[in-house]
């Protein structure tokens, strides 16, 4: 039986490789969902370390509510389990919290990212029809190509009960 390496989970104070990295791949570090612009660089960023401090994976959320909204959720090393056990530190964090479901918001490029929140028990809640072009009047930087060249017009919303 494979046991999975320790880890540590704790807040990140020096947000600024991963603000660098939200520009990279959305062009923006602020996070439109919903009607509401939630920004990065203000929100608690939690990370997750191997036990000699690398960071392998880290996450952006906050309480609206009894609604947890993740805002980034980024792993440093794909394929190897991360991104799952980061999800998990932050349903755990977000019911300590008070939250009763976690939503995340994707755009329509994002096929990695929709396996791998449907995979993990997420929900369609939400679809919005040409969102990321409305949000682009708030966000002008966010990035019109995505995933494999696909445009990107479209949000989706997945929500898991917590």
């Amino acid at each position: 039986m494979s046991r999975e390496p320790p880890v540590i989970f704790r807040e990140i104070a020096d947000k600024s490789g991963f603000l660098a990295l939200m520009m990279r791949h959305w062009g923006s570090h602020r996070m439109m969902i919903g009607l509401r612009v939630y920004d990065c660089a203000e929100l608690p960023l939690l990370g997750m370390f191997t036990a000699d401090g690398q960071l392998l994976a880290a996450a952006s959320w906050a309480l609206d509510g009894e609604t947890a909204v993740l805002c980034a959720l980024h792993s440093l090393k794909p394929g190897e389990g991360v991104a799952s056990r980061m999800l998990e530190a932050v349903k755990g964090a977000a019911r300590a919290a008070g939250a009763v479901r976690l939503r995340a918001m994707l755009t329509n490029d994002n096929m990695p990212g929709l396996t791998f929140y449907q995979k993990h028990g997420f929900r369609f809640s939400g679809l919005y029809i040409e969102a990321i072009d409305a949000y682009r009047s708030v966000i002008p930087t966010i990035i019109k190509t995505g995933y494999q060249g696909i445009p990107v017009h479209d949000a989706l919303e997945l929500e898991i009960e917590l």
